[in-house]
């Protein structure tokens, strides 16, 4: 079982140091001139849906589906981490405001842009790694704690 804890947490470890990497320094985010954001939530959803025409196939599936799926492992391991967050809500939460911080970095140092849209793709793709966890291992351990 320790052997298990410790590859949880070696998993963890290096996930969350390639996803500070790609989220502050991968994708050439070379540092901007100016400051880029968008507080309107859907509006960059909506134009990778709408004007799906304009954009290569590769561009649209990051944005919009990459944004989900990277944050897919977070949703599941920090439950199986950290029993604080066995609650979708408790873990929905943590996301919001670690996201939140991300964003807020990129703006300020000028490192790609705060999209509110990111935080509400990032959140979703928790939510879904939450509830892998649910379907796997946080059943398992309701079934452990049963009389």
């Amino acid at each position: 079982m320790k052997l298990v804890s410790r590859a949880t947490w070696l998993l963890f470890l290096s996930y969350t140091l390639l996803m500070i990497y790609l989220l502050f320094f991968g994708f050439s985010r070379a540092t901007r001139t100016e400051r880029l954001y968008n507080l309107t939530p859907f509006k960059t959803i909506w134009n990778y849906i709408a004007d799906i025409q304009y954009y290569n196939l590769d561009i649209w599936i990051i944005n919009l589906f990459g944004n989900v799926a990277a944050f897919v492992p977070f949703g599941f391991l920090i439950p199986v981490l950290f029993r604080s967050y066995t609650k979708w809500y408790k873990l929905m939460n943590l996301l919001f405001w670690a996201l939140l911080l991300v964003e807020s970095i990129q703006f300020i140092f000028k490192v790609g842009s705060f999209d509110v849209d990111d935080i509400i793709l990032n959140v979703i793709g928790g939510l879904v790694g939450y509830t892998a966890y649910v379907l796997t291992i946080g059943r398992k351990m309701r079934c452990r704690n049963l009389p």
